[in-house]
């Protein structure tokens, strides 16, 4: 592109009659942008008209679990029971599971689906899920009454681990419950 000479005003000379050294007597100047050419030179591909890109994925892996426990009346706080691994009755991992049919338990089974279901509810708008896996455990808890010094206590050993809370053992000092 070219534009009317700014130091002659178009005419191609000077005030002295010489001819402009800026248009070249001319009276008229090339874009400084363009060069007079009407287009820019990119600078990022230096005028070839090809990119080099690469986009940068992020991929989060996550495993997400929820757990059910059926309500127990032995008095052992819930958050125990999930430190703990049991007796396995049950286990199915494929890309989706089906809700458990026919357990003998029928909370569990009614669990299962909710959880299913709500996974899918939560996990699908923004995610995708690989692999769904659920399993079935019993956990064993031994209730232990005891007396000592004429006074009732308890305490529990649960799970394969064999751990032991007693929350109001009476001695703290110098015993322990093997």
């Amino acid at each position: 592109m070219q534009k009317v000479c700014s130091q002659c005003n178009g005419s191609g000379q000077c005030a002295d009659n010489t001819a402009c050294y800026n248009c070249n007597g001319s009276g008229r100047e090339k874009c400084s942008s363009c060069s007079g050419c009407g287009s820019k030179k990119c600078n990022t591909c230096d005028g070839k008209g090809k990119l080099l890109v690469f986009v940068n994925l992020k991929v989060k892996w996550s495993t997400e679990m929820d757990d059910y426990v059926v309500q127990d009346s032995s008095g052992l706080r819930l958050e125990k029971l999930v430190k703990v691994s049991g007796k396995e009755l049950f286990r199915d991992a494929q890309i989706m599971v089906y809700p458990v049919l026919g357990f003998p338990d029928v909370s569990v089974a009614q669990a299962s689906e909710r959880l299913i279901r709500d996974h899918q509810v939560k996990y699908t708008k923004n995610s995708r899920i690989l692999q769904q896996r659920q399993t079935i455990e019993l956990i064993t808890i031994t209730k232990v009454n005891y007396t000592w010094k004429e006074k009732p206590y308890v305490y529990y050993v649960y799970g394969n681990e064999l751990k032991v809370n007693a929350e109001d053992y009476p001695a703290t000092c110098c015993c322990s419950v093997m």
